[in-house]
Parts: structure tokens; C-alpha cells; sequence
């Protein structure tokens, strides 16, 4: 015959010794990252993969970055940059127009002059 098993609900005190264990072994597990420090480990991880050439994974971190911030000017240059590099000037443009409409109020800024130099660099090519 079979037995019947008497399975036993933990009570709140065991589940806290838990926790408590949990969070004095694995700090980190319990801290969310701020938006900052994701930016900066997905720009890394966008600059490994682009040293790489792979290209689809670079375009994935970046878009990471987007998410998190959509204005981020230098995040929609590479995107730009990677479309160049792999011949598809449409979306090159694209982002690069995204760019200079972003930092037009700052045309002197390094994001803007690099789009526009790209943009034209584009534009001879196609003519």
C-alpha cells in the first residue's frame, strides 16, 4: 500500500531565516541596477560585440540603451554607424537625421557634426 506523505507548511519564522540567509550571502540579488549602470554595461557589451562585427548583437545592445533612455543621441549615431558600415543607407539616414533633430538646438555638439558628416558622405555616394 501506498503512504500517504504529510507534507508540512513552513511556518513565517523559517521563511525569514531564509531570506535573511539569502540576502546576507547574495547582496547583490536583492539590489535592482539603476538605469545609469545598465547603460553602461549595455554600451560595453555594444562595444564587444562591434569588435567582433557582429553587428545584429551590437544593434541589440544599443537598442537596450534606447529602452531606456529614447534620447540618447550617441546610441542612435552607432545605430547610424552599423547601418553604414553594412551598406544600408536608408536606415543609416534615418537614425543620422533622428540624431540631428535630437542635438539641433547644439550644433556644435561632436554627435551632430559626426551625423551630418555622415549624412553627406551618404548623399555622395548615392549621387
Amino acid at each position: 500500500m501506498r503512504q500517504r506523505l504529510e507534507i508540512k507548511r513552513s511556518d513565517s519564522h523559517s521563511n525569514n531565516r531564509l531570506l535573511s540567509t539569502i540576502r546576507n550571502y547574495l547582496p547583490g540579488a536583492w539590489i535592482a541596477p539603476k538605469n545609469n549602470e545598465l547603460i553602461a554595461l549595455y554600451r560595453l557589451r555594444y562595444r564587444m560585440a562591434l569588435e567582433e562585427q557582429k553587428y545584429d548583437a551590437a544593434l541589440i545592445f544599443l537598442n537596450k540603451i534606447l529602452e531606456l533612455d529614447p534620447l540618447n543621441a550617441e546610441a542612435k549615431l552607432c545605430k547610424g554607424d552599423i547601418y553604414h558600415r553594412c551598406r544600408d543607407y536608408s536606415k543609416a539616414s534615418e537614425q543620422y537625421n533622428k540624431v540631428m533633430r535630437l542635438t539641433s538646438d547644439r550644433q556644435e555638439d561632436t554627435h551632430h557634426l559626426r551625423a551630418r558628416a555622415a549624412m553627406s558622405e551618404i548623399m555622395e555616394m548615392l549621387s
